[in-house]
């Protein structure tokens, strides 16, 4: 024992380079050939180890690698997925759905609100065109209402039309795609008419193009007329929600302009009643039996000549038609008096316009007309009555009454005078420019006259 221990204490020897290998003994040989082997055993199975540890790193890492590859692919497909349904406009989603009925509940509500408070055919095709026009951000909103005298189709108010495209539309079958909604009563959705054979055919309606809904606008059994949208400014098409929806619409537009042909209907009852009253007041005097029609006549021709626009027109006509209702206030014996008329009985006689106003003002539908009844003896130069306006002051359809009573009372058999000659008269009217009347009212009506002479020659006569 103590020999190997011996050993094992001076191995040094064994790795002095001055000490020759084979002057050492046996022992120190095999010592040193068991501690070599040992040492490249021992870097062997260490190199083994690194490389089983490497190679299971490297293999973790290619798992883990894939498995995030896998979820990249995975992840990549569904954004592909979303992205094609979000720009191919799919079916909405039940959250979408919800906000989009919430949205068309709230602008069915509001439209209904403020249609109901309209009392102008005029005012109600205005607000229904612009509502939607605005709701569905499209190209081109047009309504078309029924004239039922002609049996046609007429724009009644249109938004991203040109001015040419207001032309009346045929009802005729196979004349318009309007025509063949109206007459089927059937709406119709349009992906693209173009590519539509059918329907492209039968169209006479320049601004219908594209992708468009076409509704009827009907109460009960009752056609009011049609309206269409027409290609949406994001390029979407129109989908089965939105034709569902401009269905419902057009059913709150057909209630208010129902509503509009009713109360369109009770005015003109009031306005022929109060008519009936005038002519009664015209016929107390024989020598004024159709004064107001005649007026009335006149007025209207003269607007014309004026470009007055339609409302302008039918106010125009309204007052022209009552504008001595007031003198139903007035006694016979004052009213019909041949003689002259004494200081009272003129101050009586020019309270008619007051009391003509007082009589129609609290009618809605008359409130514009009884201002032109009340002022239509007021003068130019401000020297009329009963509230001495001046000049332009005076409302313009008040003016032209002015110019057309005088004509008429000029060219009327009077007690006290014969009637003047159309020539006479008109130099009459000549004289009385910006005293009496306004010059270019005057200056309009000695047109027509002068064009259309036979005008003086009423229907009844």
């Amino acid at each position: 024992m103590q020999k190997y221990l011996y050993y094992i204490t001076h191995l040094d020897k064994l790795f002095d380079p001055n000490v020759k290998v084979l002057s050492l003994s046996f022992p120190y040989v095999l010592l040193g050939a068991a501690i070599l082997i040992t040492i490249i055993l021992f870097a062997f199975s260490a190199a083994i180890s690194l490389y089983k540890i490497k190679t299971k790193f490297l293999k973790d890492i290619q798992t883990k690698l894939l498995e995030r590859f896998n979820a990249l692919d995975s992840e990549h497909k569904i954004l592909q997925s979303l992205y094609k349904r979000v720009t191919s406009a799919p079916a909405l989603t039940n959250f979408d759905e919800k906000v989009w009925h919430e949205e068309e509940a709230e602008f069915i509500f509001e439209l209904n609100e403020q249609l109901s408070l309209a009392l102008e055919r005029s005012s109600v095709a205005k607000k229904l065109v612009e509502s939607i026009h605005n709701f569905f951000n499209v190209q081109r909103t047009i309504l078309l209402l029924l004239e039922k005298k002609t049996n046609t189709l007429k724009i009644e108010h249109a938004l991203g039309l040109e001015k040419s495209s207001s032309q009346a539309v045929s009802l005729k079958d196979g004349e318009s795609i309007s025509g063949f909604i109206l007459a089927q009563n059937k709406p119709i959705l349009v992906a693209d008419l173009e590519k539509d054979h059918y329907f492209k055919a039968m169209n006479k309606e320049a601004y219908l193009s594209g992708n468009f809904i076409g509704v009827p606008i009907r109460f009960q059994n009752d056609s009011l007329g049609i309206l269409h949208v027409c290609n949406k400014k994001n390029g979407r098409t129109f989908s089965k929600s939105d034709f569902s929806f401009l269905i419902n619409v057009a059913k709150v537009g057909s209630i208010a302009f129902k509503n509009i042909t009713l109360y369109e209907q009770i005015n003109e009852s009031y306005l022929k009643a109060i008519a009936a009253l005038a002519s009664a007041i015209d016929a107390r005097d024989p020598y004024t039996k159709w004064h107001s029609e005649n007026v009335t006549r006149y007025c209207l021709a003269i607007g014309k000549e004026l470009n007055l626009v339609q409302h302008d027109q039918e106010m125009l006509n309204r007052a022209a038609l009552l504008h001595d209702v007031g003198k139903i206030g007035i006694r016979d014996n004052v009213l019909l008096k041949i003689d002259k008329l004494t200081d009272e009985e003129y101050e009586q006689i020019k309270m008619h316009p007051l009391k003509g106003d007082e009589i129609v003002k609290e009618l809605s539908f008359l409130k514009e007309a009884s201002a032109l009844i009340r002022h239509h003896h007021e003068r130019f130069d401000g020297k009329g009555y009963p509230d001495k306006l001046v000049g332009h002051a005076i409302e313009f359809g008040a003016r032209i009454i002015a110019v057309a009573d005088s004509f008429d009372a000029m060219t009327t058999d009077r007690p006290y005078r014969k009637a003047l000659t159309l020539n006479e008269a008109m130099a009459d009217l000549e004289k009385c420019k910006n005293a009496q009347f306004d010059p270019e009212i005057v200056d309009s009506f000695i047109k027509v006259l002068k064009r259309t002479p036979e005008i003086l020659s009423p229907p009844h006569k």
